[in-house]
């Protein structure tokens, strides 16, 4: 039987910079070494796939059969190590990884009981009034009275900023609720946003953790973004992480939180934010083979304040298909040997 050696992206899309950094960083993982980078999508051809050592069809995240074929490929190409990058796969996946487990891989995906914990934003809010966090007030639909307003509204388990918007008055509330009954209502505060890329090592310590401004943001992904040195965001970010690690959470995970001379938590994501490919360059690789190593039992060294200041532009490149088939890639692929 072949060594499991190799790692498997699943809903891997446009990231292509993610797919690059994963497969340097498993260099730096003695069982991943010279392992190869799979992407699994339910779109025969994704950007992300065009960069990887291979790419695969499976079915939808919400389809019965997603996560059968998710172990059959397990199974077929020696996989080690399953990294989610999106919070309906976290969603989808966390309650099987004892199915991955059977076949000796690692599913990098918190308990259930946390994924749900930060994926609903209600349980969120009640989790941060518990630990004495900041977090913007929050009202249910019941609770609204004129001088709230203006009012952020956004979905209590929505993604990608889907349903959310301003509310300026009670009109406006009731016509989102009409769209979406399950809003939730927060203070609308005005600051810009900060994001904080982190790692919680199996022994419940923060190994790493990156500030970063987003300084312009398209369809709630961070476009350009540079590191921060701030001792109030640490000090909240800090806090945040020892209440999940109590809680049990391990691996990585994104604070999201606004910015000021007291920040303010938004939410926390537990997986790699899309942009933490700048944390990882501004750890010099540790984020990225800090997840790797502890997937694969190995233990991840580093201090979290050990971090360089960097920017991050991100930028568009291009893929000419038929379909199926990729044409032309710009910037060209260079894949591994």
């Amino acid at each position: 039987m072949a060594a499991l050696s190799n790692l498997l992206v699943p809903c891997g899309g446009k990231w292509v910079g993610m797919i690059l950094q994963l497969r340097s960083a498993m260099q730096a993982v003695a069982a991943l070494r010279g392992g190869r980078v799979l992407v699994a999508d339910r779109a025969p051809l994704t950007p992300a796939g065009c960069f990887a050592d291979a790419a695969f069809v499976v079915p939808s995240v919400s389809d019965p059969e997603y996560v059968d074929r998710l172990l059959e490929l397990c199974r077929v190409h020696a996989v080690r190590v399953v990294l989610p990058l999106i919070d309906i796969d976290l969603e989808r996946l966390a309650s099987e990884a004892g199915r991955f487990a059977d076949l000796g891989v690692t599913l990098v995906c918190p308990p259930e009981e946390l994924v749900d914990l930060c994926l609903d934003k209600a349980r969120f809010a009640a989790f941060a009034r518990k630990h004495g966090l900041s977090h913007p007030r929050t009202y249910r639909p019941d609770q609204l009275r004129d001088d709230l307003f203006p009012l952020f509204v956004k979905r209590r388990r929505g993604f990608g900023s889907v349903g959310s918007e301003l509310c300026h008055s009670a009109d406006e509330a009731r016509s989102a609720l009409a769209r979406f009954p399950d809003l939730l209502f927060q203070e609308y505060v005005r600051a810009a946003e900060i994001s904080v890329d982190a790692f919680i090592s199996s022994a419940g310590r923060c190994t790493v953790r990156v500030p970063r401004l987003r300084d312009r943001v398209v369809g709630g992904e961070a476009m350009q973004t540079h590191t921060i040195r701030s001792a109030p965001v640490t000090e909240l970010a800090d806090r945040t992480i020892a209440a999940l690690a109590d809680l049990g959470l391990r691996g990585p995970l994104n604070i999201q939180m606004f910015d000021g001379a007291s920040p303010t938590l938004i939410e926390v994501n537990t997986r790699l934010g899309s942009a933490s490919v700048l944390s990882n360059v501004a750890s010099d690789g540790r984020l990225f083979a800090s997840v790797l190593q502890e997937a694969c039992g190995e233990v991840s060294p580093g201090a979290p304040d050990d971090y360089r200041d960097v920017r991050l532009y991100r930028y568009l490149g291009d893929v000419f298909h038929d379909g199926l088939r990729p044409l032309g890639i710009l910037p060209p692929v260079e894949r591994s040997p």
